[in-house]
This record gives structure tokens, C-alpha cells and sequence, in this order.
């Protein structure tokens, strides 16, 4: 375990950092069992969130981006 995280922490610090892009999260959950898969796209314009039932299930998109307080 502690070679596991000496490789990870050498690894970030080696890594070229980049500046940051807006990217769509999208989170499809099993109806059954409700195991959530992550699939991250970068796309332009603003991040945005949503939560979708995993295929074959139908339905549509439930866009949960946090809204910016004011």
C-alpha cells in the first residue's frame, strides 16, 4: 500500500498540468440495483451534471449541475 501511493504522489507530480476544461459528468444508475456508472466527456461551454437510468432502461436525463449562489 505504501508503494501504491509513493508511485500515485510521483506520478501527480510528474504529470503536465493543463489548464482546466468544462466537461459533462453523466451518472447512469441501475434501477435495480442502483449501481451508479461514471462517464466523464469533455465537451465546451459550461460543466454540467446528469443523472440517467442505464441502458436498456427508458427515460430521460435529470440535469442536477449545481447552481451558483448568488
Amino acid at each position: 500500500m505504501r508503494v501504491s501511493r509513493m508511485v500515485l504522489a510521483i506520478g501527480l507530480i510528474c504529470a503536465p498540468l493543463g489548464a482546466a476544461q468544462a466537461a459533462t459528468v453523466v451518472i447512469y444508475v441501475e434501477p435495480m440495483t442502483l449501481t451508479r456508472y461514471t462517464k466523464v466527456i469533455d465537451t465546451p461551454g459550461p460543466d454540467r451534471v446528469f443523472v440517467c437510468m442505464a441502458p436498456p432502461a427508458t427515460g430521460g436525463c435529470t440535469d442536477v449541475t449545481p447552481r451558483k449562489k448568488r
